[in-house]
């Protein structure tokens, strides 16, 4: 399957299934989006849990995206347009740079979890959280189906909490780490995601350091910290697919 193919079937099922989760719902939210740059060329992404909440807001662009060739564009080249990425990303910059990848060089990309644009998961107290974590607990099929896809993809970055069910707070990357084995995916003690099917292997690493004061700093920090490990990694050929 080809990343366009998979763009396909996404946005099929998001028309599919928008009435499934409608509290949440932005009304401008016109397309799904699985992911931002172009996970083809990409050695690292980042993962969060779904696009921000101000994503379609006018001054971002999407207004003009009516055909679905252009949807895909705008997700391949978002990192290298006109319109600047949201300030979401601002924070993964220098941590990037520490390994050498960026996103406006296509060697880092950004997965979500879900394709979704809702309303902020935690700071609007009007989010259903209920709604909110069957929604991610269903979408992240979607993330796992993308990963063995990705050619050149080594490592996942991984920051932040995310809903569950039962309106709780967890942990975005343990939940990565309780649903692969659903996915296809076996986990091992070294935190290697491997796709039982093509035996490509994913670093998944949590890039949090708790006490740091901003987001930035945690992420940089950490990456700071464990940057030999990680260079290895990107530096390991672990993803040829067996002839």
């Amino acid at each position: 399957m080809t990343i366009s193919e998979h763009l396909r079937d996404v946005l099929r099922d998001w028309r599919e299934s928008q009435q499934d989760f409608p509290i949440n719902r932005i009304e401008n939210a016109n397309w799904p989006i699985p992911f931002f740059g172009n996970p083809a060329k990409a050695v690292v992404a980042t993962i969060g849990v779904n696009p921000a909440s101000g994503e379609f807001e006018f001054s971002r662009g999407w207004v003009g995206v009516k055909k679905v060739p252009d949807w895909k564009c705008s997700l391949r080249d978002y990192f290298n347009i006109d319109v600047p990425p949201h300030t979401w990303f601002t924070p993964w910059r220098p941590g990037l740079k520490i390994l050498g990848t960026s996103y406006e060089e296509g060697t880092a990309a950004h997965f979500d979890v879900s394709y979704r644009t809702t309303t902020a998961m935690l700071t609007n107290t009007a989010t259903d959280r209920t709604e909110f974590g069957r929604m991610v607990e269903r979408d992240v099929a979607w993330l796992f189906r993308l990963l063995p896809i990705c050619e050149k993809l080594r490592m996942l970055l991984v920051f932040g909490p995310i809903l569950r069910p039962d309106g709780s707070i967890g942990n975005l990357t343990q939940f990565l780490k309780q649903h692969a084995p659903n996915h296809g995916f076996t986990v091992s003690e070294h935190s290697d995601l491997q796709h039982t099917e093509t035996r490509k292997v994913f670093f998944i690493h949590e890039t949090d350091t708790r006490g740091e004061a901003s987001v930035t700093s945690r992420v940089v920090k950490n990456i700071t910290v464990h940057r030999e490990e990680l260079r290895r990694r990107l530096e390991t050929e672990n993803n040829s697919t067996p002839k």
